[in-house]
């Protein structure tokens, strides 16, 4: 019994590593890392958080806060949502859930002046996208031609969005909450990043998220037409340091080997796209990379080739 049992274990293991990285990434469901969803209320000690300040920013932009913008659910925001709540026909609690979020959302959509994006037409090209952090921007091409430009919220400094050059693996048009009204996942390979909406409109423009870039509700539609499964999508703006700790090698994954993949472009071997993954355009660079240094030929990215690209 234990031999058929290691057997079938062993089975299910080869046929997981057979997959690509790919099929793997585009099955799993988007989780709910990306928002602050957790109930709020005035208690002691009191809550305090990024997703407190953005209901703060929320209320003041809608006239129902007058205090501070300090992250803290104390006694004025408490009897802000209380006003909110009030105003708008809701349960008058003063703890913020999902149905206060939703009502939030859809008086701030029409406070909010609509742009005539509405009224744009679909791009006629290939589309490709280039997210400028710095910006707080998303700038649509087709065919390499700037056709339309959406502001966007990106990741806060302590989780910032992921630079690098990604494409869309997966699309969803019924997440609803704090994803907003459409969701599209981005092939990075540390951690669940996408495109989506978001039930905090004042947020746009600011970095706020967890790492995934917010549009409001009615462009996200827009750009939800626009784009297919394989769309690229290209992410500038500051990132944290990273350190490679050991070699790289093909197969693997992660920043270490997006840190190569764009030292390698600089110094003129072209590894594809910088998605962090030691594929195929990785080890064609390598190859070139190592031909011209007169290196050992092999594919192995050891202190020798870092010394060489400066990374070290």
């Amino acid at each position: 019994m234990l031999k058929k049992f290691l057997f079938l274990v062993v089975i299910i293991l080869l046929m997981l590593m057979t997959m690509s990285p790919i099929y793997l990434e585009a099955t799993v469901e988007p989780d709910y890392n990306c928002l602050d969803n957790r109930e709020l209320w005035l208690r002691k000690p009191k809550m305090k958080g990024y997703d407190i300040l953005e209901l703060q920013r929320e209320l003041k932009a809608l006239g129902f806060y007058e205090g501070k913008l300090n992250s803290i659910y104390d006694q004025k925001t408490y009897q802000a949502v209380r006003r909110f709540q009030f105003a708008n026909g809701l349960p008058v609690t003063g703890v913020v859930r999902e149905n206060t979020w939703t009502q939030i959302t859809e008086v701030a959509n029409q406070v909010l002046l609509k742009t005539a994006a509405q009224n744009l037409e679909q791009p006629t090209g290939e589309v490709s996208l280039l997210i400028d952090a710095y910006r707080k921007e998303m700038i649509v091409y087709s065919d390499g031609e700037i056709h339309y430009k959406f502001p966007v919220a990106v990741g806060k400094p302590s989780t910032k969005s992921p630079i690098g050059e990604w494409a869309i693996i997966a699309k969803d048009a019924d997440w609803g909450g704090g994803f907003g009204v459409r969701w599209m996942r981005l092939n990075v390979p540390w951690g669940i990043y996408g495109i989506h909406g978001t039930n905090k409109p004042h947020s746009i423009g600011t970095a706020a998220s967890h790492g995934c870039i917010r549009m409001f509700n009615r462009h996200v539609k827009i750009l939800y037409t626009w784009v297919e499964v394989g769309t690229r999508v290209k992410i500038i703006g500051n990132r944290d340091p990273v350190e490679i700790t050991h070699d790289l090698r093909p197969g693997q994954t992660g920043k270490d080997v997006l840190l190569f993949q764009e030292k390698l472009r600089e110094h003129g071997f072209d590894p594809g796209y910088t998605d962090g993954r030691f594929g195929e355009g990785t080890q064609d660079a390598m190859k070139e990379f190592k031909y011209f240094y007169g290196l050992k030929d092999d594919l192995i990215a050891d202190d020798n080739t870092f010394y060489i690209l400066g990374i070290k």
